[in-house]
């Protein structure tokens, strides 16, 4: 008997491959959206409910509601939560508060749901490395480690420094974790870094489309930042393992431990695409400790997909959806 579980968010970047991949699985899901009439977004996840072997049912929820994911948790097996503003201009009311108060209202739903039923196994939270470290001058990783891990939570980042989107991941998470205790539920959460990959979406209002959009297209040499990558894939798939490994638990980084050069990318591009001229990138020199990804491959058994595969599989879906248009030579 295939289980039921419910995906929240399942109109984003995150939440549209995972439903893919579960519903390749044959799992029932309940996809939670801010509005199931809004074509442009739900439509792409009626495609995979269409094409896939589970079956796949929307329901409206909204993160500042209390008590708007009662109606899609009950009775479900796992809960996957990757609802949440993923955009780094804001403050308290765009950010923090919608990801705090998003995260309370779910976890609430979740024990409302555990108590009701008891079919409830496991919650699965899509945080972030933001909670680990911050951007600007992170504190340094503990127990005089020389990469960050799961055993660090950002200590730095606040609104006031210009970090919300940081400080919104760390505040959630931290609730998070609290009200699992407080009402027994089984919590994992999941860390990824600024995911690219492979779009099943045609939609252009994510960051991350915004970001390749400019390796792709730009006709300047553009600054590449120094972000830690994960593979959309990748971070999808570490959701499902962290549900069904029993021994599952904890935090799990799910990101490159380094950034590629800038160089390298360009260079993966050019050789995929002879035909078109991508920018140079300028010179940088990466900053700072890389992360620990050892234990989500240890402990859930995930293969990382190699960083190039993920650079050119979004550079093509991308270009074959029309959100890029590359310059010929």
């Amino acid at each position: 008997m295939a289980h039921t579980v419910a995906v929240t968010g399942g109109s984003g970047m995150v939440g549209t491959e995972l439903i893919s991949q579960l519903l390749a699985k044959g799992y029932n899901v309940r996809a939670t959206v801010r509005n199931k009439n809004d074509n442009e977004k739900v439509e792409p996840l009626i495609n995979l409910g269409n094409a896939l072997p589970g079956t796949l049912k929307l329901y409206d929820a909204d993160l500042m509601q209390s008590g708007s994911f009662d109606d899609a948790f009950r009775g479900v097996r796992y809960i996957f939560h990757t609802a949440s503003p993923f955009f780094i201009e804001g403050g308290h009311a765009e950010l923090v508060e919608p990801a705090v108060e998003g995260t309370r209202n779910v976890m609430l739903s979740a024990a409302k749901a555990l108590s009701s039923t008891g079919d409830l196994k496991r919650v699965i939270l899509t945080s972030s490395v933001a909670a680990v470290k911050g951007m600007k001058d992170p504190q340094p990783p503990k127990n005089d480690k020389s990469v960050y891990s799961e055993e660090d939570f950002n200590e730095t980042s606040t609104v006031d420094n210009g970090e919300a989107y940081w400080a919104s991941k760390v505040q959630a998470e931290k609730l998070a974790w609290n009200l699992a205790k407080q009402h027994n539920i089984d919590l994992v959460t999941i860390l990824p870094e600024f995911i690219l990959g492979p779009l099943i979406s045609s939609r252009t209002d994510g960051t991350s489309v915004g970001y390749m959009k400019k390796w792709i297209e730009s006709r300047d040499a553009i600054d590449p930042g120094y972000p830690f990558f994960a593979d959309l894939r990748d971070v999808a798939k570490a959701h499902i393992l962290a549900a069904e490994v029993p021994e599952a638990s904890g935090r799990y980084i799910v990101c490159y431990e380094t950034s590629p050069p800038p160089q390298n990318i360009v260079k993966w591009l050019r050789e995929r695409f002879p035909e078109f001229d991508f920018p140079t990138p300028k010179n940088y020199e990466p900053k700072g400790p890389a992360v620990d990804n050892s234990k989500v491959q240890k402990e859930l058994g995930l293969a990382l997909t190699p960083v190039k595969s993920m650079i050119i599989d979004m550079a093509v879906t991308m270009i074959a959806l029309g959100l890029a248009n590359p310059k010929k030579k």
